[in-house]
């Protein structure tokens, strides 16, 4: 047996090595890496934002609570009532350190009240509802000549458009050029041609609609046109052929003498189309009237208000012929440019009859169209006619009418819109009323001489990402909200402010998602949301630092300021949100919008 005393020494010996561990584990572990978490300011009012900012020292990861991702060392947050926010840092050792931060959220103002029922799941957002319109000639260069060079540029901004599920997309090459175009030269679609090819390739779809001359009145040359099409682009390619482009205006314009009428036009079209069939084999279905403006609104500025175009006048043709019409197709602009004779100002896109009043008038259209089993469409639309507005067209109010408007006409069953946007104009030079614009090499330009380029256009070695405009980022909200061709869903709205609320179920996931659009200038404050069966989701925002602003929006964190690919620039951020019997509180500052996907779990 061991003495007493060895057995002292035995015991004394544990104690001095587990301490020893101790000090090994603490000094192996470190301090807490939090050096600093402070938020500015600490105290808002529902619908401000705050930014939350922190200094970490040391650790592998970091997590805020209610975030989704944290970018570098700050993130915004616009919390709808009294938080308090949790930093954790994870050391490579694996330790865990936290710290606290409260941010104080003043009495609120419920802005608005919106209940939504996901058991009454209505029309469902139709495959390729989205698209563009290009002119001939500004579309090639645009896409860029396979010879020569490609823009993957611009495929990959129609990418971003597809990444949710609602493709194939839809291109339409049209407008006032389509009445001006002459003998097809050879290879007048390879662009287009590469274009399908390259998305089919990665699986993502695109249709497109193509237009002939009928203002020229010369039956050969559209005729030409078509076989040209036809044989320069892949079988199923296109999905119509347009005969020629806005017809109530030829008149006006020259085209066609002072006393031209529907019932003119219908003639040539059914003169053109069987001229056409019996030419061209494997010809696509038609697609018209193409009129510039619904009957009753002047077409064009200089234009006296005729009934051209009017509901019996669409009756009459598709019971004459409905055998060669695939696409029923109507272009509609929301007003009239200053160039145009209008005299819009700053916010005119935020008024709510910006984006109610043409999908009204398209209902009684839709319901003809639907009652001879046709599709009809939007195939030339954007803010303002004559080439847009500066600092309305390309700011941020036209992001928010833009997705909004594609909620409008979603709902009263429009097949889908197009767009239009090109390159530059021979009105403001630069697109403004488009969705992207780009430096073009010298080379791509001598390809697709339409108009002359902007005063002091630099022409760029490759294709360069110049500018994304503010509709495209109200098309990529609308996109992420009906993903999956999703459907739409009935909302209850109570508010005395200029918001509009749009629902959808996506069929895919079972996600229900809510679009919130506060197009008030200056009101802010909570919406309340009853989603019955619901219990968390995530928000994300699309905001700017004003409706009036130009650069500086984000979507979901992300903005496509400085983005040299076409893809967003920046981390994805979201908000985490948790409901209480299917009720959820969310904040929303002035001119902005907010998407909210809520799950069951």
């Amino acid at each position: 047996m061991k003495s007493e005393l060895e057995k002292i020494f035995f015991r004394l010996s544990i104690v001095v090595v587990s301490f020893c561990s101790l000090i090994i584990i603490s000094c192996s572990q470190g301090k807490n890496p939090i050096e600093r978490l402070t938020a500015n300011p600490d105290t808002i009012t529902a619908g401000q934002t705050t930014t939350i900012s922190w200094k970490v020292n040391g650790a592998s990861k970091v997590i805020l609570s209610s975030v989704s991702s944290v970018i570098d060392t700050s993130v915004v947050v616009a919390p709808a009532h009294t938080t308090t926010y949790i930093l954790k840092a994870i050391t490579s050792s694996g330790r865990s350190f936290i710290q606290k931060l409260k941010v104080t959220v003043l009495a609120d103002t419920v802005m608005a009240l919106a209940s939504i029922d996901p058991s009454k799941p209505g029309n469902a957002v139709p495959p390729g509802f989205l698209g563009f319109s290009h002119e001939w000639g500004q579309a090639q260069l645009l896409m860029g000549n396979p010879l020569i060079g490609v823009n993957d540029i611009y495929r990959q901004l129609l990418s971003n458009l597809m990444a949710y599920g609602g493709g194939p997309l839809s291109i339409r090459i049209g407008g006032k050029t389509t009445d001006k175009t002459l003998e097809p030269a050879y290879g007048v679609v390879r662009s287009f041609a590469q274009l399908y090819q390259d998305f089919e390739k990665q699986g993502q779809g695109l249709n497109f609609i193509l237009g002939v001359n009928l203002g020229a009145y010369n039956i050969y040359r559209a005729t030409n046109q078509v076989r040209a099409y036809v044989g320069g682009m892949p079988k199923g390619s296109i999905q119509a052929i347009e005969i020629g482009n806005e017809p109530d205006a030829y008149s006006t314009i020259g085209y066609r003498r002072t006393n031209y009428r529907f019932d003119n036009y219908l003639a040539e079209f059914h003169t053109f189309t069987q001229t056409i069939l019996k030419q061209v084999p494997d010809c696509p279905l038609f697609m018209g009237p193409s009129d510039a403006g619904f009957a009753g609104v002047p077409s064009v500025a200089s234009a006296q208000v005729t009934d051209f175009g009017n509901q019996k006048d669409l009756k009459k043709m598709l019971a004459q012929e409905s055998s060669v019409i695939g696409i029923v197709s109507q272009h509609a602009f929301t007003g009239k440019s200053s160039y145009g004779g209008g005299s819009p100002e700053s916010g005119f896109l935020l008024r709510p009859n910006s984006s109610t009043e043409n999908p009204k008038l398209s209902i009684p259209y839709v319901a003809i169209a639907r009652a001879a089993k046709k599709s009809y469409r939007i195939t030339e639309m954007n803010s303002l006619m004559y080439s847009g507005e500066p600092g309305i067209s390309d700011a941020f109010e036209a992001a928010l009418w833009m997705t909004d408007i594609l909620f409008e006409y979603a709902r009263n069953g429009v097949a889908g819109i197009n767009l239009h946007t090109n390159n530059w104009n021979d009105i403001n030079g630069w697109d403004i009323n488009g969705a992207f614009l780009f430096n073009v090499p010298q080379n791509q330009y001598s390809t697709a001489k339409t108009v002359r380029p902007p005063i002091g256009m630099r022409f760029s070695e490759n294709y360069e990402l110049k500018r994304i405009l503010p509709v495209y980022y109200g098309m990529l909200l609308f996109s992420q909200a009906t993903a999956h061709h999703a459907r739409l869903l009935p909302v209850t709205l109570k508010t005395s402010v200029n918001i509009k609320t749009w629902a959808t179920l996506d069929p895919k996931t079972g996600k229900v998602n809510v679009v919130i659009i506060n197009k008030d200038k200056s009101a802010l404050g909570d919406v309340t949301l009853k989603v019955p069966g619901y219990s968390s989701g995530t928000v994300i925002r699309m905001v700017a630092p004003s409706y009036k602003a130009q650069q500086g929006i984000t979507i979901d964190g992300q903005t496509f300021d400085g983005s040299k690919d076409g893809k967003p620039v920046g981390k994805k951020c979201s908000e985490t949100v948790y409901g209480r019997n299917g009720v959820f509180q969310i904040s929303i500052g002035p001119a902005s919008a907010f998407l909210l996907t809520l799950s069951k779990e």
